[in-house]
């Protein structure tokens, strides 16, 4: 099980006695702020808890959740025996009240540890959580067979499918007998109907124009010139380059079309560069930089310049102290396994969210692009300095399998260069 989410179990175990649904979010997961806030918190006062253990605490007289398991009354001896009792891998290092919220600031050595351990040993299953026990289809009345040849809104419903498709092979039980049909259309309907929401043109109305081919073409010449202008890429052969940008401007259309909400509309203009083509290119050249920086990791490795990367048991991940570096970890190689959940964790009442993969694999490109510019990860091969490379080695090649994962649940194939 993931750390983070064992970790959330035994909290909700230790104030109440019970470990609620995977839905329940008063033990909340920071993203931001980390130093200040730490990395997880939860409500204080009683009232919080009543609608999850409203029969557990009826006849308790204190105002604070550590009465209803723990028997304490005094805060700050509550804070010392709850502290004490998370003596797993997952340890807590300091338990504070802010505001009225209790914070915990976790230790963050273990974390590294066992976070990297797992994302590289289930590596292109990671991301895997069985949300739900039944077979989940996804269908449509829509013939999306010729892509090519798809109107905007029918191509945007297709990508939508396709990526749902991958999404429920990894929170689903293929096998199940029990099978729900749940139908993706243009038009909402019955309750478990995903709509998706039209595409639009520049006048605001449902761009009826043109056709896959068209936004393909059209943004396969864009990202050739972005990566020419602004990424410097050096392209000596128009041939030998052309396979590489058709899937780079497919893959920038399906970025593009997954920016928001399904049921929502979305304004496409073909000719304009100012919006999400750019994050699309951004996050590409994001997941190229990391694959060329392990590669030269390799590289140097084979010729002698640094040694052979060591058994993961032999890691000091105490020396990972940059704040880049736990934020990698913790919000978005221990997180991944939540996002999947959260995109899909509502589809029987056709809710979807994909566009939230969308934005984490545009914000873990921004965190990485920040670490990469400030920090020089491949030091000069010194002794002293190997231990700190090998560490760093490791977070990013855990990295690498969620941003992977990731693209591959969009159905783009991770990029290796740009």
């Amino acid at each position: 099980m993931n750390p983070l989410h064992q970790l959330i179990n035994n909290i909700y175990d230790t104030l109440i006695g019970k470990i609620p649904g995977d839905d329940e979010t008063l033990v909340k997961m920071h993203t931001r702020h980390l130093e200040e806030l730490g990395e997880l918190s939860f409500p204080l006062p009683m009232k919080n808890w009543y609608n999850l253990a409203g029969n557990l605490i009826d006849n308790q007289q204190s105002v604070t959740i550590f009465s209803c398991e723990m028997q304490e009354d005094d805060i700050d001896t509550a804070l010392v025996k709850f502290k004490s009792s998370f003596n797993d891998k997952t340890k807590i290092r300091i338990c504070k009240v802010i505001r009225t919220s209790v914070h915990l600031f976790l230790e963050r050595p273990s974390l590294f540890n066992c976070g990297i351990r797992i994302a590289l040993n289930e590596a292109d299953s990671y991301g895997k959580w069985a949300i739900f026990s039944k077979c989940i289809k996804i269908d449509t009345n829509l013939d999306i067979s010729n892509v090519e040849d798809l109107d905007l809104t029918t191509l945007r419903l297709s990508i939508i499918k396709k990526t749902l498709d991958n999404f429920l092979e990894l929170t689903t039980d293929m096998q199940s007998n029990e099978i729900l049909h749940v139908n993706l259309s243009h038009n909402s309907g019955h309750n478990n109907n995903i709509l998706c929401g039209p595409v639009t043109n520049n006048q605001g109305t449902k761009d009826t124009t043109n056709k896959a081919i068209d936004i393909f073409n059209k943004r396969i010449s864009d990202m050739r010139l972005m990566a020419q202008h602004r990424y410097r890429l050096n392209i000596k052969s128009a041939s030998e380059w052309q396979d590489f940008f058709n899937r780079l401007g497919r893959a920038s259309v399906t970025i593009e079309l997954l920016s928001n909400k399904p049921h929502k509309s979305i304004k496409i203009a073909l000719n304009d560069l100012s919006g999400v083509n750019k994050g699309a290119a951004f996050i590409f050249y994001n997941c190229a930089r990391l694959t060329i920086l392990l590669k030269e990791f390799n590289s140097k490795s084979n010729k002698g310049i640094y040694p052979g990367l060591p058994n993961l048991d032999n890691i000091d991940f105490s020396l990972l102290d940059q704040p880049e570096e736990w934020e990698l970890l913790y919000v978005y190689i221990l997180q991944y396994p939540f996002v999947v959940k959260n995109c899909v964790r509502s589809i029987e009442k056709g809710i979807v969210n994909p566009q939230n993969l969308v934005t984490f694999l545009s914000s873990i490109s921004s965190v990485f692009s920040v670490y990469y510019r400030r920090v020089r990860i491949l030091t000069e091969p010194r002794d002293h300095m190997f231990g700190l490379v090998f560490a760093r080695i490791y977070l990013l090649k855990a990295l690498q399998v969620v941003f992977y994962n990731a693209l591959r649940l969009l159905n783009i194939e991770p990029v290796s260069e740009m």
